[in-house]
């Protein structure tokens, strides 16, 4: 019973652990809304082709949600993102002692605890064509639970939905963040 305890417990820790966090900042000193047209950034940075256009999709939905509109000729805005994923093994060593005899050779070892945490971070930022001053940037991290599998597809296939998630969450503050 101690041990279902103890697992539950761990699993309700991390649970928190892995939750999107988005956040985001911009140039108060900048009308946002002033701006209609983007474009994107060069060059689009390497990975996987099928997550890159995933992420433009929902980058570009999101943007033409706010009213703004796609124009290479003369945009207003330069659209630029980056995404990364740093991959950890977390390990626990739990132990149980006697508490009415606390004591090194009272502990009783339950054994070592270990799962793979992988932290994906997506960052989009907009940057003015004019002053080529940064007027928006948004980071999202704990977008990704796990790491590249070596199969493309799959891999598209399991990080759409995140991807999609976090852009809204960072176009929900959009202007400004509130």
């Amino acid at each position: 019973m101690k041990k279902l305890w103890l697992l539950l417990v761990l699993v309700m820790a991390a649970l928190p652990v892995s939750a999107q966090k988005v956040k985001v900042t911009s140039d108060r000193n900048v009308d946002l809304t002033r701006y209609k047209t983007y474009a994107w950034a060069d060059p689009i940075p390497p990975g996987n082709p099928m997550v890159l256009r995933t992420i433009m999709s929902a980058i570009d939905e999101e943007l033409t949600a706010k009213g703004l509109k796609l124009d290479d000729a003369q945009p207003e805005l330069r659209v630029s993102f980056f995404s990364n994923t740093e991959s950890d093994l977390h390990v626990d060593y739990p132990s149980m002692s006697n508490p009415t005899a606390p004591s090194i050779s009272n502990v009783i070892p339950a054994g070592s605890l270990s799962w793979p945490i992988t932290k994906g971070t997506l960052a989009v930022g907009l940057v003015d064509t004019v002053t080529k001053n940064s007027v928006w940037r948004a980071t999202a991290s704990h977008t990704l639970e796990n790491g590249p599998t070596g199969n493309p597809t799959r891999d598209a296939k399991t990080v759409e939905k995140p991807i999609r998630k976090a852009v809204v969450k960072m176009f929900k503050q959009f202007p400004h963040p509130k």
